[in-house]
């Protein structure tokens, strides 16, 4: 496997875990605050909230992840 392959699947790995490791514990947090806080119940209205925010983080934590691996 070349070095740029492996480079590749490093960084996509990487991306994965990050958002596993973030994103559960986010979720729970949006829909703490959707259900519990706001008191939103409309199944449209949470999906789109959780959506937009996730939409959010998983933008930044692929930035942060891309500018990581591209400075190597």
């Amino acid at each position: 496997m070349s070095v740029k392959a492996r480079n590749r699947h490093k960084e996509t790995a990487t991306t994965v875990f990050s958002g596993t490791i973030v994103n559960y514990p986010l979720q729970i947090l949006v829909l703490w605050l959707l259900l519990d806080v706001w008191q939103i119940e409309d199944a449209f209205w949470l999906a789109t909230y959780s959506t937009i925010v996730m939409t959010v983080f998983a933008y930044i934590r692929v930035y942060l992840v891309r500018a990581y691996f591209d400075k190597q």
